[in-house]
């Protein structure tokens, strides 16, 4: 039984390969949203489609992916990456039929999960991977095509700019499209070398969207403080993800919350395991209701 892609999402603090990008095939991918878009769901999809909660979390996103496209973007995460060429016959068989396939022919936005070790993990080693979530014999040749990569663990030091405008610069080589999302997973930034090559903005605008919080639906809640890089020109678009909302009460203010600080990229589940990604939210049929009529409440508890 192939195992379930271990949990990597980020919690707190955190030129040669251009050609070979040119070289390997890429696949179209969709236009990403405009900055300031309708937010949409951002959900991890961090369980193996064989097996444990992996099929019903496949069947249910497709399932909203076939009703409301236009408001899911899907975090693909075979084995805590792409993992080896071909991918996982569970995501998309020899045949060409699979829950990924099917879910990619939806208008759903799909991305490619990529850790980065805020900033510690060889370059190339990054770069390598993402090149094979572009490589058509990495999908059997099926012609399946993702819309970006989400960039997990990674560093909110300004020191640390360099190497995520070089993993931005690969992606756009492969697809001039490609949906960027860097998951820092705190609010604030630092400057720890004290460097002046790099300052907020550049980091605000290295990437398409920023997960200002990854964490517990309580400190999600309460912890926060707006980053002074927001309304900067060419800022990225805002995410929060939070897990632990044992309730659809917390579950709904998680979400007035993220949407009263502009979030445009959200997810909130109960789930409080290991992975607290292994499965969709108790709640998942009503948040897709919620979203739509959603009274503001950042007053309740």
């Amino acid at each position: 039984m192939p195992r379930l892609p271990p949990f990597r999402i980020a919690a707190l603090l955190l030129p040669g390969f251009l050609s070979a990008a040119a070289a390997a095939a890429p696949m179209t991918a969709l236009p990403r949203p405009p900055s300031g878009s309708a937010p949409r769901w951002l959900v991890p999809a961090y369980a193996n489609p064989c097996c444990d909660g992996g099929p019903a979390l496949w069947s249910a996103l497709i399932a909203a992916a076939q009703t409301r496209p236009q408001q899911l973007a899907v975090i693909v995460n075979p084995d805590s990456g792409p993992g080896a060429t071909p991918v996982d016959p569970n995501y998309v068989a020899a045949n060409g039929q699979g829950p990924l396939a099917t879910l990619a022919a939806t208008d759903a936005l799909l991305v490619g999960y990529v850790a980065t070790d805020y900033g510690n993990r060889p370059l190339a080693t990054v770069l390598a991977e993402m090149t094979r979530y572009f490589d058509a014999a990495y999908w059997r040749n099926t012609g399946l095509r993702l819309d970006g990569f989400f960039f997990d663990e990674m560093s909110n030091d300004l020191g640390q700019v360099g190497y995520y405008r070089q993993l931005r610069d690969h992606a756009r080589a492969l697809s001039a499209t490609a949906l960027l999302i860097g998951n820092p997973g705190i609010y604030s930034y630092g400057n720890a070398s004290g460097q002046t090559v790099y300052a907020a903005a550049d980091y605000a605008r290295v990437f398409d969207v920023l997960v200002l919080h990854e964490a517990d639906a309580l400190a999600v809640n309460h912890d926060y403080e707006p980053p002074d890089w927001l309304g900067v020109s060419g800022a990225a678009d805002v995410g929060f993800i939070a897990y632990g909302a044992a309730t659809g009460m917390r579950t709904r203010v998680a979400l007035s919350r993220m949407l009263a600080r502009n979030g445009r990229w959200l997810y909130v589940t109960d789930d409080t395991a290991d992975n607290p990604y292994d499965r969709l939210p108790a709640f998942w049929t009503a948040q897709l209701g919620w979203l739509d009529e959603l009274i503001f409440a950042d007053d309740l508890e």
